[in-house]
């Protein structure tokens, strides 16, 4: 970008201009570089690098299932959407059960805390959607995306597993809803997505079975 800009400044440079027409081509030139080079880009979140590990004390992600559901988690080296490896995650969801895998921060599995950056270190304000790479089978499968607030509140997004091969799920901030079927007995329930997010996670919708990669958790800016 700071080469684009010079590059700019030669060009303007090439053509007789009065001195308050330059000065002025000069101002605009100089604020949209420094706009440009200021604006928030995409940063991965969490990348699913390392050790996949389900354990209650010594995991590095937090999964699990009841009443009925199963789930497995393991590092995919064969099909992964960038560096060394994906997240795979083979589901079994049954009416009445339910399913979590998670990563984050304040989670009962504490090396899940394995995001790029602590939540308090995010301009959260800079940015305005969490995305993800979900690897697919066109299955039709429902999935549910939630987050937990600064305050413990559960909020959801909604996918279907509508694609074969890997697709980019983009989750605006202000589409995410509060959960109505259930949240945690401490969180401060009030309806507003709090920020820092501390963690977020994975929930394969019933009545459904199959297996599903994902891969790069990142933070989107604002358009």
């Amino acid at each position: 970008m700071i080469k684009l800009c010079r590059n700019a400044r030669k060009r303007i440079s090439r053509f007789p201009m009065k001195a308050g027409q330059l000065f002025f081509l000069s101002v605009l030139l100089v604020a949209g570089c420094v706009q440009a080079q200021d604006a928030p880009k995409a940063f991965i979140l969490d990348d699913f690098e390392g050790p996949i590990v389900m354990d209650p004390k010594e995991g590095t992600i937090d999964a699990g299932a009841g009443s009925g559901s199963s789930v497995t988690v393991s590092a995919d080296k064969e099909n992964k959407k960038s560096g060394e490896q994906s997240l795979k995650i083979d589901y079994d969801a049954v009416s009445g059960g339910y399913i979590w895998v998670a990563r984050g921060f304040n989670l009962d599995v504490k090396g899940a805390d394995r995001w790029t950056k602590k939540p308090q270190d995010v301009p959260w304000s800079s940015y305005g959607a969490l995305s993800f790479y979900l690897y697919g089978t066109a299955s039709g499968m429902r999935m549910a995306f939630d987050v937990k607030d600064a305050g413990g509140e559960m909020f959801r997004f909604m996918v279907t597993d509508d694609t074969k091969g890997w697709k980019q799920v983009v989750c605006p901030f202000d589409q995410f809803f509060p959960r109505g079927d259930w949240q945690p007995q401490t969180a401060e329930v009030n309806g507003t997505l709090d920020f820092p997010i501390m963690s977020f996670q994975f929930e394969p919708i019933a009545i459904a079975k199959g297996a599903i990669d994902v891969d790069d958790v990142s933070l989107e800016p604002l358009n």
